[in-house]
């Protein structure tokens, strides 16, 4: 895996910014983890990821298993998604179907195309909200 981290905790919120190349789903599920893992161990439930990652598209099934590996990492999270790579038609697509596959797993999350969207809307999030979600 060439998958880089960093982090930025703020009161209510934990950045994540990954770079690198990525491969396959297996670095897509070990990012998840490792962000999911940081957020819980800094009692965070607001995260914003900020993705700079290169490479290749996923397939549709890598996607899918993607957004599975999402959802389970994700548990108890809010998570605002902002891709920072280029993006075509067949990624977004890509992209948007993983996002999907994450939510109909339990996911609470957003996809932001810019990071003062993603601030926002977790910062919108109320504190009951955290509240319903399945831990």
């Amino acid at each position: 895996m060439q998958i880089h981290f960093e982090f930025e905790l703020e009161e209510q919120l934990l950045t994540a910014i990954t770079s690198g190349v990525w491969q396959s789903h297996e670095d897509s599920a070990v990012m998840c983890k490792t962000i999911g893992e940081v957020a819980v161990r800094h009692q965070r439930e607001r995260v914003m990821w900020l993705d700079d990652t290169t490479g290749r598209s996923p397939t549709v099934l890598e996607s899918h298993m993607s957004g599975e590996a999402a959802a389970d990492a994700f548990r108890g999270v809010a998570l605002a998604y902002v891709p920072r790579y280029a993006m075509n038609p067949e990624l977004r697509q890509r992209i948007d179907f993983l996002a999907a596959v994450a939510k109909n797993r339990g996911l609470r999350g957003q996809i932001c195309l810019e990071e003062e969207d993603a601030r926002q809307w977790l910062y919108s999030l109320p504190s009951s909200y955290f509240a319903m979600c399945d831990f």
